[in-house]
């Protein structure tokens, strides 16, 4: 127990003067005579001990009375929170989660729309002279200002679904920050959400006492989910009239049974297929189709599901592109099989130079780089290698029996892969092909044990860079790779062990070749991103050949985002899943960007109660609110002042008073 105004407990010397009356009794005695006095001393001897019983009830009564209301002065508490001491003023920030998560339903309707009951019963526990502040997952700088409680509750009002989504933390901290410029006496903080596993990362450290925290959790009816995960192609680079193929990731959440879904794809407005299938826990499933002409596409996946329907479009887009260039570069002889393969392609824009004559200008528009037989080279030309392979584009080296080993270490370093040691003279096989690897997508029904490999007369032994992870494509019988892939920022690196002419073997010659150089050359240019999630600020897309302003359009909205090196600087400006068109100053097109909401929303597992609950326990200052909305103000109530016993001692009082009274009259 505590008390609100413990000055008053000095008034508890008062109980001193019954006490002192009793001891000294101010009745004047008169003396009577009489003749016979045996009768008196028998009246005296039996009402005695009843007198002196009576003044001690009269006693304990006066003195319980006066205690009493003492005490009701000191105004008695029984803390619920034994953190909490009686402030003069609060300060209170609320956060509701307007996730899309929160659109699903419980007994009382929407989860979001209970969030908002909750939150109007939390301000009707407090007095109208507190502060308060109403945070939701949009983080607008309106909502660090201090609210009153009618102001509270049209901001409340206002509050609709959002596509934003941040992790509990991330909010903590921020109702931290909020309340950090508030002077008031004691700061509370509420958090009403559904807490979802996927951004319940709530860290309270023992430094955080200053603050009560207190969770109100909202379970849906079901937790069970449909929707579209993902999609991905076949290939980075879709060609005109060419079977395109389009993966799709379906998740069925938290269902114990295997739901029938109908997915429909629309490609560039016009519906293209429709796919069934069965789906347990996650499953993919494949759509094929094909478009006829170039440039850029837009696609949406689409399936129902109620009540989450968020997550029931997948948008994305692709662009299919005319060409794709391809740079042969050589030193003193090219290599016809590149030059015979490539050229006679009209999807492929080939050219080839000489080392000792480059344009720099063609380097950084080719999407695939070969280096054919190259003894040696600069360290102006490794830099720009490495610049336009960071971009997306690809670079396959192929050596000569007679290359600088010290120039290609430096090149190897530069881009962190793995490096030429030395020539072997000497016959070697192939021993493993990695069937798995996408350059053999398409290009295998089975493999032959008896697989006719290429012959190889001598090779380079490749040596591991500390840090490089190479993705090996074929491999020699003695686990030194025959062709490795290095994956750097948005590009590739293929190096070779081998030449192509002939004191090197036959591989040019052989069957191999054609299918792996040829999708070397298709998968250049780096992978499409086929979509972004919103609340993704940067776009990773280039914009060397971007005239800003730039600017995105849909059908409701016009954004103009920062053009910097490193792609597109959006913010938070994207709030609905669709197509944008990208244009520059002069409305030429450059590309389409597909946003969707975030899909740590779909996955509606929730944090389980006892684990709230025992949060709660651990720390002091944090309180799980499992109360029944009719009752919550009340228990607030109690959390922000104990459990009053001012009237219980009014009551005593008088009681107290009625008793002595009782007594006096009786007695």
């Amino acid at each position: 127990m505590k008390f609100l105004y413990p000055q008053f407990l000095y008034a508890l010397a008062l109980v001193a003067i019954p006490i002192i009356i009793h001891l000294f009794n101010f009745r004047k005695f008169r003396t009577v005579y009489f003749s016979n006095v045996q009768f008196l001393k028998s009246v005296n001897e039996k009402t005695k001990s009843q007198y002196q019983l009576k003044h001690l009830l009269i006693l304990f009564s006066r003195i319980l009375a006066i205690t009493a209301l003492v005490l009701a002065f000191a105004q008695p508490y029984i803390p619920v929170d034994e953190s909490i001491k009686q402030a003069k003023k609060h300060a209170v920030s609320i956060y509701i989660d307007n996730s899309f998560s929160m659109d699903a339903e419980n007994e009382q309707g929407r989860l979001l729309l209970n969030a908002k009951q909750h939150a109007q019963a939390i301000v009707d526990a407090y007095a109208s002279s507190d502060e308060f502040y109403l945070l939701n997952n949009d983080f607008i700088g309106i909502q660090q200002r201090a609210l009153n409680k009618e102001q509270f509750s049209k901001a409340l009002n206002a509050i609709e679904s959002s596509a934003r989504t941040h992790s509990l933390n991330q909010i903590y901290k921020r109702q931290k920050n909020i309340l950090e410029k508030s002077s008031s006496d004691k700061k509370d903080i509420y958090v009403i959400s559904d807490f979802q596993n996927t951004i319940s990362d709530l860290d309270i450290n023992s430094q955080d006492s200053l603050y009560s925290v207190r969770l109100v959790a909202l379970k849906p009816y079901t937790n069970a989910n449909l929707y579209v995960d993902s999609c991905w192609l076949n290939t980075p680079n879709p060609q005109l009239e060419q079977n395109i193929s389009l993966f799709a990731r379906l998740k069925n959440n938290n269902s114990e049974e295997k739901r029938e879904v109908n997915i429909g794809l629309e490609i560039d407005g016009q519906q293209k297929a429709i796919a069934n299938k069965e789906v347990a826990n996650e499953d993919v499933i494949e759509i094929n189709f094909t478009v006829n002409k170039v440039g850029w596409h837009t696609g949406k996946l689409s399936l129902q599901d109620y009540p989450i329907s968020f997550d029931d479009d997948f948008y994305f887009s692709f662009e299919v592109k005319p060409q794709l260039n391809v740079q042969h570069i050589y030193d003193s002889t090219s290599q016809a099989s590149i030059e015979k393969l490539l050229s006679k392609d009209n999807y492929f824009n080939y050219s080839k130079q000489n080392i000792k004559q480059i344009d720099y200008k063609d380097l950084n528009q080719s999407q695939l780089i070969i280096l054919d037989g190259l003894k040696d080279f600069s360290t102006g030309f490794q830099q720009s290698l490495k610049n336009v392979i960071v971009k997306g584009s690809s670079v396959l080296v192929f050596p000569n029996a007679e290359i600088n080993t010290s120039t290609y270490k430096t090149f190897s370093k530069l881009l962190n892969i793995d490096h030429y040691e030395k020539l072997n003279e000497q016959e070697i096989k192939i021993q493993y092909l990695e069937d798995k690897h996408p350059l053999f997508d398409g290009v295998f029904e089975t493999i032959d044990e008896r697989l006719n490999f290429p012959k190889i007369k001598q090779y380079y032994t490749i040596g591991k860079q500390s840090q490089s992870v190479g993705l090996p494509v074929l491999i020699l019988e003695n686990n030194n790779g025959f062709l490795n892939e290095y994956q750097l920022a948005k590009g590739k690196v293929y190096l070779s062990s081998i030449g192509l002419d002939d004191s090197f073997g036959n591989f040019s010659q052989h069957a191999l070749f054609v299918p792996i150089l040829y999708n070397i050359a298709s998968h250049a240019g780096g992978k499409q991103n086929l979509s972004y999630t919103i609340g993704q600020e940067n776009i990773p897309i280039s914009t060397r050949t971007f005239e800003s302003p730039m600017r995105l359009f849909n059908d409701k909205s016009e954004i103009i985002p920062e053009v910097s090196p490193s792609g597109l600087w959006l913010a938070d400006q994207i709030n609905e899943a669709n197509h944008y068109e990208l244009k520059d100053k002069n409305q030429e097109t450059k590309a389409f960007l597909s946003f969707n909401y975030n899909r740590t929303e779909s996955d509606l597992t929730l944090v389980d109660e006892e684990i709230l609950r025992s949060l709660s326990e651990e720390k002091a200052n944090v309180f799980f609110l499992d109360i029944k909305l009719d009752n919550l103000s009340n228990y607030i109530q109690d959390l922000n002042t104990g459990i009053p016993l001012w009237l219980s001692c009014i009551l005593f009082t008088l009681f107290f008073l009625f008793l002595e009274t009782l007594l006096i009259r009786l007695l």
